[in-house]
């Protein structure tokens, strides 16, 4: 039998998944790398972690499934987005992969807003990072060849192919309007173009792993590597999203709410609204990213459950035969009824990005009395994430033109049925558990195979992703969060002088 092996490439570390070619997760492996952090927002990490982690992890599962190197016949990898890894024309690394969220190019931003007249970039941004680059380390500048991103690197590690996929910041798109205003941002930067690497689609072929690679991954020269893309991209496969309309939640340290949109760029949408690179290059990833979600659940239990968390960390207290914060806290949230009681919560722990910008916003209670308890606060929490997504289902709503009907949901989070029947309740749509909520990103590298390969259409992928459960909004509880949420949406405007006032 022929598996895929499947990447989840992230910040602190890669889970490798070997995926059959009906969907199924056999098993998985994780191996993590450090980040190295410094002064004026500095983050990077060393490639040359990256590759190890993926041997060591791959070598763990292959022999944790107990299958044989031989029937390994497919790769590819979901990575953190906006890297930068500059190489020589050798391909030697000369420098640590900038990450994605190092911020040491504010003045740099700030330079090529001016010159562009309009907020194109934060700190963050890829081409500010480049020109950073420029001004500051002129010397790896003329020596690099190319700038590759962490998917880039990892397939020319595997195949020794110089290229990126065209989710990354290239100076070129598929998509005509993108790639012009692209190119004005590259002239403002003055960086030269030819620096990146030639394009491949996420599904493309970019060859078979040379023997070195396929020596130190523990496999034979028979995997064929296709290139992979970023995290949201190739979640959105892995959820089961592949034609116009299709939607998926994500609940992890943050979450987003995405959609399957057309080609054709939307105009002056909502704050925050990406508009991604699609697997499907006639389509783009309608959505935005909130930014503390299971980070803000995560808070809210250490400081009303940290005492159990510690309990059921060192194994001395049981709930449902699980040595799990998280199962208490479900049985907990169970008990509140619908709404909190009339307390509400905001997650902006720091700050946010969509469906509001606000970087001063800031989490808060509002509504507490005597007959709120700890649980009700967690409840609180987990509707205030529940609310935001209504925020960009909204948005979706009015920029599109259309309403959504229903959503798959993936991420940690999803593991929580009591979250996932308030988000059904909020959205006031059906939403489905993927069974492997958890692996999104390897099933949907799993997916990009089976797309390359030509044992799936695109829009077949729906057929490859297998589901667990669905949640059905409830007549009763969502009169009572429509109630709720209209309450909900005024508190960020009539906070918002406030938090700026205190940050």
């Amino acid at each position: 039998m022929d598996y895929i092996l499947a990447y989840d490439f992230g910040t602190s570390g890669v889970k490798a998944a070997l995926v059959d070619f009906d969907g199924n997760l056999l098993g998985d492996a994780e191996r993590g790398y450090p980040l190295l952090t410094g002064p004026n927002g500095f983050a990077e990490q060393d490639p040359a972690d990256y590759w190890k982690a993926v041997c060591a992890a791959t070598k763990a599962v292959v022999k944790k499934v107990g299958i044989a190197e031989k029937d390994v016949v497919g790769m590819s990898f979901s990575t953190q987005g906006l890297g930068i890894i500059p190489i020589d024309a050798q391909g030697n690394i000369l420098h640590n992969n900038i990450s994605w969220i190092d911020s040491r190019a504010r003045k740099q931003a700030d330079e090529i807003n001016e010159k562009m007249g309009s907020q194109e970039f934060g700190a963050t941004d890829v081409i500010p990072k480049y020109l950073w680059i420029k001004q500051n380390m002129p010397e790896l500048y003329e020596k690099t060849a190319y700038f590759l991103d962490c998917t880039g690197y990892l397939n020319f590690m595997a195949t020794g192919v110089i290229c990126i996929d065209y989710s990354g910041k290239a100076p070129y798109h598929s998509h005509p309007e993108v790639a012009a205003h692209r190119l004005k941002q590259y002239e403002a930067a003055g960086l030269d173009t030819a620096k990146c690497p030639p394009l491949i689609p996420c599904t493309g072929f970019v060859g078979n792993l040379t023997e070195k690679a396929a020596r130190e991954l523990g496999v034979t020269t028979r995997v064929e590597v296709y290139m992979g893309v970023v995290d949201v991209t190739c979640a959105a496969l892995g959820a089961g999203c592949c034609k116009e309309g299709d939607a998926h939640v994500y609940l992890g340290t943050s979450s987003w709410l995405t959609a399957i949109i057309g080609y054709d760029r939307l105009e002056n949408t909502g704050p925050g609204i990406w508009q991604l690179h699609c697997c499907d290059p006639t389509k783009q990833i309608y959505g935005g990213c909130i930014q503390s979600a299971c980070m803000a659940l995560n808070w809210a239990i250490d400081q009303f459950y940290h005492m159990e968390k510690i309990l059921c960390e060192t194994e001395k207290m049981d709930y449902f035969t699980r040595q799990n914060i998280f199962a208490l806290v479900d049985r907990e949230v169970d008990q509140v009824p619908a709404g909190s009681e009339g307390l509400l919560a905001t997650p902006w722990l720091m700050g946010e990005g969509c469906p509001i910008s606000d970087e001063k916003a800031k989490a808060t209670f509002i509504g507490a009395s005597t007959v709120h308890t700890r649980r009700h606060f967690l409840r609180a929490v987990m509707e205030s994430i529940c609310y935001s997504l209504r925020m960009e289902m909204d948005d979706y709503k009015q920029d599109v033109g259309r309403s959504l009907t229903k959503v798959n949901a993936i991420g940690g989070g999803a593991q929580s049925d009591p979250w996932l029947q308030m988000m059904a309740d909020v959205l006031g749509v059906p939403v489905t558990r993927t069974k492997n909520c958890r692996h999104s990103g390897a099933i949907g590298s799993a997916a990009i195979v089976c797309i390359g390969m030509g044992v799936y259409k695109m829009e077949e992928i729906d057929r490859f992703v297998q589901l667990e459960r669905t949640f059905e909004p409830r007549k009763e509880q969502v009169a009572v969060y429509n109630k709720q949420y209209k309450i909900w949406k005024k508190l960020h405007p009539a906070l918002k002088e406030i938090f700026a006032e205190l940050y």
